[in-house]
């Protein structure tokens, strides 16, 4: 089942130990991680693709919009968000050349106005609706 964007880019999202806040946080038991603003925004757009390449382009269009930005911006917000899942960091996959790939399975969870729901691999971004991929 896929559930509208909108509605996952502000929704709580579960994934192994970990769960991603609407608010930007990133909580398991014992932790508090209040994300940078963009880690956020790259961990929101590949947990709502698991299993689907996401882009270097697709990412940084959306995640740094109408500005030019060098793609060590997007690799430091990777290597942080690894850093951050510890053991779980083999969650997202380097397509080398070509983008990345949530490796998990990822929930919805239920809050006001949505239900909860298990994530679908899809065949393209549903950010932008062209530049995800099967790898």
């Amino acid at each position: 089942m896929v559930v509208a964007v909108e509605g996952l880019m502000t929704a709580s999202l579960a994934f192994g130990q970990w769960t991603l806040q609407e608010d930007g946080r990133l909580t398991t038991e014992g932790r508090d991680i209040q994300l940078p603003p963009k880690e956020s925004h790259v961990l929101r757009l590949l947990l709502t693709t698991p299993g689907v390449l996401v882009t270097k382009d697709c990412l940084l269009e959306h995640v740094w919009p109408d500005i030019d930005v060098a793609e060590e911006s997007l690799t430091r917000c990777i290597y942080s968000l690894r850093k951050q899942l510890e053991g779980d960091r083999g969650l997202i996959a380097t397509v080398y050349g070509r983008g990345y790939r949530f490796n998990g399975r990822v929930r919805v969870v239920a809050g006001p106005g949505l239900v909860q729901a298990v994530l679908a691999h899809t065949a393209a971004c549903p950010a932008c609706g062209w530049c995800g991929e099967r790898v």
